[in-house]
């Protein structure tokens, strides 16, 4: 009987839901200060300085920002569209750089501007919860700045802002009948961001309000797996490296909050897919400081602030290799009040980014929802060489249709590239329902998002199937054999026998071969082939020559199939709500599918030697 009862409860444990993690314990409470930091770290902020000249830049700018944002008006309650979203960042800004300024320089005008910034968007009617990111940032904002300057806050200004904290921030969050709050149970950065605005609102008033602090902690307990969920199994994030350092910033703000203001990380348990997301941010910033940008990301090299708190948590100061170009030394903003709040982890966790390393080869494939294999030349003095392929579906969150897609650099130079995305305020002002991903939706109206706009594949310039979903096969790391594989049959159609991508980077590090499979073909269609670029572009038949930089890239198809017709595009798309993009260019193979339906089309990417004036 013994061994009948053990299976019968295993069975049982198996049908139970999994037990819903604990909230952290209020009882282990610190006193104010405590988000993000402790009563000391004001004096340890200013001895690193004076220790750090590397440091001592970023401090300095932090106090000139302050001093310029003394200057700008008190923040008013302005919708842009249907969001307040700006206005809460800017209060969160002001909320961080104005309370830091004030705690290291002792200044008063820092702290009387801080409380009239806060005490005005305290007042505001309501944080707008038709868009709840508007009531997470703008919670995020007033509970730094009133723990951080609490107990030099005027008592009617405390009063105000753990009021409005309690009656526009945690309330709404908690309130089981608003159909605002579908953001619990997504998989994004919704979830994130507003369970990290949330946590920051309760632990900033729990010990004057220890129920509702509990409530709002048992809602964190309940639901923030769903957001960290995107990044399994290995820490890939969907929506694209400017997305994760968005939601990641929030689930960082939270996580710290919780170490500083109770001692623990609880409820998280299992943050194995988080911490190997900041890897692979690493992983996705090419040799020229600019991500691979896929989905709604745009592209353009900017420091990613969090890592110094992974960097930190994980001990593994090679997360910042790529960090030195933006700290060492800080280059500021040109307009002074650009400074993201999101460097208050640089300042809290800062360790000298150490230089980059790459002295060989390095190949890596992730999988999830968005798999994505990276290929990392050796550095040479003529740049590394650098490929990033993605599969995954139009209808991941942010999504474009760009599966089988890929940026790469070579010869010191970006070729293959991505438009990114567009300004939403704008689209949505012309009547684009901007998130209807479904097949024929808005979100394709929108050229951009289309695989015409992408480096990838088109039959007959169809799109993509919205509900496709591409992944990536028959990868190699070897370094005289790299290679992945990208499967676009179900992404172009599934009637087609096959279609497959392969990519196999050149062991020199100076050049790709790109093949295109596919069979089962209509006879008579055409497939475009396309390749987006910042390059100038000259075409000769169906070769072609990219200039950039200085340097050249010769684009040649041997054995080109009989009817190839090369062209240059604008990539600006055809509708009046579509945006210029006056630095792209699009380059485009057109090809007729023979009478067997099958194609294979090789494009070979070389650079052109300095001085020779043909590849």
């Amino acid at each position: 009987m013994r061994p009948l009862v053990f299976f019968l409860c295993l069975v049982i444990a198996h049908l139970l839901p999994a037990a819903t993690p604990s909230a952290p314990d209020l009882r282990a409470l610190r006193p104010h200060p405590r988000l993000l930091v402790t009563p000391d770290t004001w004096s340890q902020i200013r001895d690193r300085a004076a220790a750090d000249p590397a440091y001592r830049v970023l401090v300095d700018q932090v106090i000139t920002t302050a001093r310029v944002r003394l200057a700008t008006p008190a923040p008013t309650r302005t919708l842009t569209g249907k969001r307040l979203l700006f206005v809460s960042r800017r209060v969160l800004t002001d909320a961080v750089w104005l309370s830091l300024a004030y705690r290291l320089t002792g200044e008063k005008p820092f702290l009387e501007i801080a409380e009239r910034n806060l005490a005005a968007a305290a007042a505001f009617p309501d944080w707008n919860p038709s868009h709840f990111l508007d009531v997470a940032e703008m919670s995020a904002a007033l509970a730094l700045g009133y723990d951080w300057l609490r107990d030099d806050l005027s008592p009617a200004a405390r009063t105000a802002l753990r009021d409005a904290l309690v009656e526009k921030g945690i309330r709404p969050a908690l309130d089981p009948e608003s159909r605002y709050n579908w953001w619990q149970t997504r998989k994004m950065n919704w979830n994130q961001v507003c369970l990290g605005g949330l946590t920051l609102a309760a632990l900033a008033v729990a010990d004057e309000k220890p129920d509702l602090a509990r409530q709002a902690l048992d809602l964190l307990a309940r639901h923030h797996a769903n957001g960290l969920v995107p990044y399994g199994p290995d820490g890939i994030y969907p929506e694209g490296p400017n997305y994760w350092r968005y939601g990641t910033s929030y689930t960082v703000l939270h996580l710290a909050a919780l170490q500083t203001a109770l001692g623990t990380e609880a409820p998280y348990a299992d943050l194995a897919a988080f911490f190997a997301g900041a890897r692979v941010q690493a992983r996705l910033i090419a040799p020229s400081g600019e991500p691979f940008a896929y989905g709604d990301t745009g592209s353009g090299a900017a420091p990613d602030p969090p890592l110094f708190w992974f960097a930190h948590r994980l001990g593994d100061p090679d997360l910042l290799a790529d960090q030195g170009r933006h700290y060492l030394p800080y280059v500021p903003p040109a307009k002074p009040t650009a400074l993201d709040w999101e460097n208050i982890f640089v300042l809290l966790h800062w360790q000298t980014p150490p230089p980059p390393a790459h002295t060989a080869w390095s190949a890596w494939m992730g999988k999830g929802q968005v798999p994505i294999a990276v290929f990392r030349g050796p550095d040479t003095p003529r740049g590394a060489f650098y490929l990033a392929v993605k599969g995954g579906s139009p209808r991941d969150s942010h999504g474009h249709m760009d599966a089988g897609s890929f940026a790469l650099e070579l010869d010191g130079v970006r070729w293959a590239d991505d438009i990114g995305g567009q300004n939403y305020t704008k689209l949505e002002a012309a009547g684009i329902k901007l998130f209807d991903s479904r097949t024929g939706g808005d979100r394709w109206k929108i050229f951009r998002h289309t695989n015409l706009a992408h480096n990838t594949l088109a039959l007959d310039d169809a799109p993509h199937i919205a509900d496709a979903r591409a992944t990536l096969l028959d990868f190699s790391a070897d370094p005289a054999a790299l290679s992945v594989t990208a499967d676009l049959k179900s992404t172009l159609s599934p009637s087609l026998d096959y279609a497959l991508r392969r990519f196999r980077p050149r062991p020199d590090g100076l050049g790709l071969e790109v093949t295109d499979t596919l069979a089962g073909l209509k006879p008579g269609s055409t497939v475009t082939w396309t390749l987006v670029t910042r390059a100038e572009i000259a075409l000769d038949g169906a070769s072609a020559t990219l200039t950039r930089g200085g340097r050249r890239l010769a684009i040649t198809a041997p054995d080109a199939p009989p009817g190839i017709r090369a062209e240059i595009a604008s990539a600006t798309g055809p509708a009046d709500f579509d945006a210029p993009a006056p630095a792209h260019r699009i380059l485009r193979y057109r090809i007729p599918v023979p009478a067997d339906g099958r194609l294979l089309l090789q494009v070979r990417f070389s650079a052109v030697p300095l001085g020779q004036s043909t590849p």
